[in-house]
């Protein structure tokens, strides 16, 4: 199977997937190596440091957990020997603006491992499962494209692989000692305590307005606010750590911070993703024919292109070549093209970069594309959904490129209403396919699904057939000057072969 076959079966199956309402765990770890999306690893980030702070302070070892579950809640189980704090979308969410609070949420859930509480609830309330869900054999993977900023997270280490994770109810007495020392660790931590007072002021004011999950395992109450207060003035803290003011979890720094380090890491990934099969091209297969270089005939080619062959003999004139001559490097190319695929890319590149026209400098980025395994950088020439359709009515004429009648035919019957030669088709289509295949590769199936949808209209299939290979234009099916076909098919000197 190769990747334009892939490509349209991820898209059937995206097209026929429900949403999913899941929830979902993750190291946070992972997350912050792997988060698509630069608020989450920035997040990810910030919590690990938060957290390492006042696990530090705490003398506990635990696995840190995001659970993508909106409701408000963080709790602290174990899981065989394995020790684990969870945190959960919810309740990053209400306090995302209050650095000082995520630290006294991580340092209560720490207290109950550090003074034992969950092995005593346990001998309590065993096998209360409050969750209702597993971790999952590989963390980062379950998500879907439809869990938001998470989505497509790679595999990271589980922890308690199978294992239920348990939520206990814990007495007033454990949780004001959790309350109590997590004060203590912010302070030695560098953290405001006041974020603690911030938090017990949040619950309580959720306290009789919400079934937050959080209340149920963790009762706010006037003591508990008036206990860490009390706490606090008896530690009396710096004044100017008590003069800091709230914080969010993730500032601009961080988020500048975590988007290079998106941007260089989905570089280096579509860097890889892109290298061309065949490897590198050596010496022996740039070596000149005639004294012609490859990047000579590819510019040719797509003179020959957009002059429509009206000027064949003056741009040949022009190089010093006769027909004959050209023909003879025209057939010793193609061969060597055959047989290294990574020279079909040299050859596509070396194609557009000579392309002229209005869409000139979409035939350059996509060159430099090529040459660079990078992503386009210009906005598109036109709408996806302009492309799925022009590529599907051109495929019905079945261009050779020999056949100038067949070209005015085209542009005559599908192309003038959009404006377009046949040259601006074949530089814009190519420019599309790359588009469409590069994010196929970065997991934006958005792209994927409307240049598919639209297809299969256009071209009149059923909407979820499974189209064959031969016909369907999703991907790098390019084909680039006379009788060149780059792309998903095999490389051959085929003089009947359809121009893309």
């Amino acid at each position: 199977m190769n990747h334009r076959t892939a490509i349209v079966l991820v898209a059937a199956v995206l097209l026929s997937a429900p949403l999913r309402a899941e929830v979902h765990y993750y190291l946070v770890e992972t997350i912050a190596e792997q988060a698509p999306q630069a608020h989450g690893r920035a997040e990810a980030r910030e919590l690990e440091r938060i957290y390492a702070d006042m696990a530090r302070q705490s003398g506990v070892e635990a696995k840190l957990v995001y659970s993508t579950d909106p409701d408000i809640n963080a709790f602290a189980t174990e899981v065989g020997s394995e020790k684990i704090v969870v945190v959960q979308a919810g309740l990053l969410s209400m306090m995302d603006g209050d650095r000082d609070a995520v630290a006294a949420v991580l340092g209560h859930e720490l207290a109950h491992h550090k003074a034992d509480h969950i092995r005593a609830g346990r001998r309590k309330q065993e096998g209360v499962r409050v969750l209702g869900t597993i971790l999952g054999a590989v963390v980062g993977a379950k998500v879907g494209r439809h869990g938001g900023e998470l989505a497509g997270a790679a595999a990271g280490a589980a922890v308690g692989v199978g294992a239920g994770l348990v939520a206990l109810k814990f007495n007033r007495d454990q949780e004001m000692e959790a309350d109590r020392l997590s004060v203590g660790w912010m302070i030695a931590a560098g953290y405001n305590p006041d974020g603690m007072l911030r938090l017990q002021r949040r619950l309580g004011e959720l306290e009789g307005h919400s079934k937050a999950a959080i209340l149920s395992t963790h009762p706010a109450s006037a003591k508990r606010y008036d206990a860490a207060q009390k706490q606090i003035a008896r530690l009396a803290p710096a004044p100017d750590l008590l003069a800091r003011p709230v914080a969010p979890l993730v500032d601009s720094e961080a988020l500048a911070t975590a988007q290079a380090q998106l941007t260089s890491a989905r570089r280096e990934h579509l860097a890889a993703a892109l290298q061309p099969q065949g490897g590198t091209v050596d010496a022996a297969a740039l070596a000149a024919v005639d004294h012609v270089s490859l990047d000579t005939y590819a510019r040719l080619e797509s003179e020959f292109s957009f002059s429509s062959g009206k000027s064949r003999a003056q741009l040949l004139s022009r190089n010093h070549l006769t027909e004959a001559q050209y023909r003879r490097i025209e057939v010793a190319y193609l061969e060597r093209i055959v047989q290294n695929p990574a020279l079909a890319q040299h050859y596509e590149a070396a194609y557009f970069r000579a392309a002229q026209g209005r869409y000139a400098a979409y035939g350059r980025d996509l060159a430099d594309s090529l040459d660079r395994r990078q992503e386009l950088t210009l906005e598109p020439p036109y709408p996806v959904e302009t492309a799925a359709r022009l590529s599907a009515a051109m495929e019905k004429h079945r261009i050779k490129d020999t056949d100038a009648a067949a070209k005015s035919a085209a542009e005559r019957d599908v192309l003038q209403a959009y404006g377009l030669s046949y040259n601006d088709f074949v530089i814009c289509d190519h420019w599309w396919s790359r588009k469409v295949h590069i994010a196929h590769l970065l997991g934006d199936d958005q792209i994927v699904l409307a240049y598919y949808r639209e297809f299969s209209v256009a071209r009149g299939d059923e909407p979820r057939a499974q189209a064959d290979d031969a016909n369907v234009r999703i991907g790098a099916n390019v084909h680039a000057g006379e009788n060149v076909h780059v792309g998903g098919k095999a490389l051959a000197p085929d003089r009947d072969a359809p121009a893309h």
